[in-house]
């Protein structure tokens, strides 16, 4: 059985006002890297291209660690305790914040909610949607911890109405016109954010890099045209930058709905072998290699799990996402 594990920031504290940006410390990353090692084994991007061919066996009980968004901190922080260990890992790098010093409207809600006060934000969210014309109701409460069960339940209604309720085009508009209210610099906020060419670079030559799509856009949501067009452009840029070809993706969200039998038809004719949901489940065989699913780090390591996941391990059930029709 392959369990995936998905982490975001990696940082050495995260002492931001407000509650927004949660992660782990590269001390704990490492910790949670030995727990981990201790029953299973760890697997990269070659190992599990390998089993897809039928060249290799899944293990028993095997790990991979994989970082989504091509976070800077993940590089600064997280690879060196991956070298250190000779742990491989996959980082999904998206590609339009490295090539136009862009943010994107998932990480702009993270800054402003970190930096802005919850009754500010709401006051600056109201104002903004009264100038479009737009409507504002904060989404039913189960609904939304449902995607964001480590938020309390106000912060989950808000996140909900600001990435789920609102159509791209006006989430980008609202959220930037609050972004741009904050007082945030669109251009060295990214740079500070996200990993450079060169980082690329150096992940795709050790073998470690994957796509996140180009914009950070739900892929199984797009029309065919710009679906398709995001991830080319994503491919066709770390192509350019590392002289490479990546062979996997993560879907951008992971939701089932974000990811689609279309895209990863098309993921497949451009070379991707496999391709990571966000479906929390195991992969007790990679019998749907495009739609393997995954946990975020919080589903294993938690108060409750502070580090024995025996019990974890034996209750995992298998991925069922676009197995049957």
């Amino acid at each position: 059985m392959l369990i995936a594990i998905n982490y975001h920031y990696i940082r050495e504290h995260f002492d931001a006002p407000y509650p927004s940006i949660f992660g782990v410390t590269p001390e704990d990353f490492s910790l949670q890297l030995d727990v981990l090692g201790r029953s299973a084994c760890f697997l990269g991007i070659d190992d599990i291209v390998d089993i897809v061919d039928g060249k290799r066996s899944l293990p028993d009980r095997a790990v991979v660690i994989t970082f989504d968004d091509g976070l800077k901190e993940q590089y600064e922080f997280a690879w060196p305790v991956l070298q250190k260990k000779g742990i491989p890992a996959i980082f999904y790098a998206i590609t339009r914040p490295i090539e136009e010093s862009f943010v994107t409207t998932t990480h702009k809600i993270h800054i402003i909610r970190a930096y802005t006060h919850p009754d500010g934000l709401l006051k600056h969210l109201q104002a903004v949607l009264a100038k479009e014309s737009l409507e504002f109701s904060l989404p039913d409460a189960h609904k939304a911890q449902k995607v964001y069960r480590y938020d309390s339940v106000e912060n989950a209604r808000l996140k909900f109405f600001l990435n789920h309720v609102l159509e791209e085009k006006q989430q980008e508009l609202v959220v930037g016109q609050i972004f741009h209210k904050a007082g945030f610099d669109q251009a060295s906020m990214s740079n500070e954010l996200y990993m450079d060419k060169c980082m690329t670079a150096e992940l795709a030559e050790s073998g470690c890099l994957g796509t996140h799509g180009h914009a950070h856009r739900p892929l199984g949501l797009l029309d065919n045209e710009n679906a398709l067009s995001d991830f080319v452009t994503s491919m066709n840029k770390l192509s350019e930058w590392t002289g490479l070809n990546v062979t996997t993706l993560s879907y951008p969200f992971g939701f089932r709905e974000a990811c689609s039998k279309t895209v990863a038809h098309q993921a497949e004719r451009m070379g991707i072998k496999f391709a990571f949901t966000l479906e929390r489940a195991g992969n007790m065989k990679i019998d749907a290699p495009m739609f393997m699913a995954r946990f975020s780090v919080s589903d294993i390591f938690n108060a409750k799990r502070p580090g024995n996941i025996e019990e974890f391990w034996d209750k995992v059930t298998h991925a069922s996402w676009f197995r049957y029709s």
